[in-house]
């Protein structure tokens, strides 16, 4: 009988085909965290999380289905991650979308996206309490009307959102006091809800990335670093744009550190028609690394 297939338990929110482009002759990294100790390690033990993407079925089983979704596409970026540092450019179009994906994914898929979702839901499911306790006064809510049925995936279930709870059938005091200590707890997503997120999330974040203007910025010292949050972006303040969040489709420009060698530049707005090669002096090389650095803190 064939032995089963061991589940990876040991996920990297960044992947090895693109840490090992900043690896020495033995294949050793120099890192830094964020409490300043630094070291030298192998790309496997770098940007890990026991079981970031793994997904509980109903039954509690645990599934690594996201994982090798995940993979797949790691894959086809590892592809063209090869031929921008062979400075095979500007690449095909297939090339681009797919290296667009794989941005997409990274943008998505990493701590920082995971912690503004799960800051976002925890914000959402206080107000929606708010509102139901404010609504309490006007007596017991009419039932829901029943939701058209859809296809849902395996056991990534679809999202329900966030309802306004009813509780007319509490006390004035009970609601009183509940709305006291609600902000003393706090709301989490199920790991299910928030890899069907990133998977919904993948493809439109990958678009601005694959309808921008590319250049590849080339160093002839190896001074560029990266981060576990890779992207850099960059925009420049407008009175129409000062209140606006900053994501890939609202930046100016992108900046995507490939090898300490090579930084790839995403132009969304100002291109110049066409896209290239550029050799930088290292003071341009020191300013992406303070990006790099801004990033990694933020």
């Amino acid at each position: 009988m064939a032995k089963a297939q061991k589940r990876p338990k040991a996920h990297h929110v960044l992947p090895q085909f693109y840490l090992r482009a900043w690896a020495n002759a033995g294949g050793r990294i120099s890192a830094r965290l964020r409490d300043g100790k630094t070291f030298e390690t192998g790309s496997e033990a770098l940007a890990v999380e026991k079981d970031f993407y793994t997904a509980e079925r109903p039954d509690g089983t645990k599934d690594a289905v996201a994982e090798k979704a995940l993979a797949e596409v790691d894959a086809a970026g590892s592809a063209v991650h090869a031929a921008l540092l062979r400075l095979e450019f500007p690449i095909s179009p297939e090339e681009k979308a797919s290296f667009s994906q794989w941005l997409g994914l990274q943008w998505v898929r990493g701590r920082s996206t995971r912690a503004s979702g799960q800051e976002l839901a925890d914000k959402m499911q206080k107000m929606m309490i708010r509102m139901g306790l404010e609504n309490a006064e006007l007596g017991p809510m009419p039932p829901a009307g029943d939701a058209e049925s859809s296809p849902r995936p395996d056991f990534l279930d679809e999202s329900e959102g966030f309802p306004i709870p009813d509780f007319s059938d509490l006390s004035k005091d009970e609601r009183d006091q509940m709305g006291r200590e609600l902000d003393d707890v706090s709301f989490e997503l199920p790991r299910e809800a928030m890899l069907l997120q990133m998977f919904q999330m993948m493809f439109p974040a990958a678009m601005p990335f694959n309808e921008s203007e590319w250049h590849l910025l080339k160093f002839a010292d190896p001074l560029l670093f990266t981060s576990d949050e890779p992207i850099i972006l960059q925009r420049d303040w407008r009175p129409e744009n000062r209140f606006l969040g900053v994501g890939p489709a609202t930046a100016d420009q992108m900046y995507v550190p490939i090898s300490p060698h090579l930084c790839l530049a995403v132009v969304r707005v100002a291109g110049v028609g066409h896209e290239s090669i550029h050799e930088l002096p290292g003071v341009e090389g020191a300013k992406i690394n303070e990006r790099t650095v801004g990033t990694w803190w933020s």
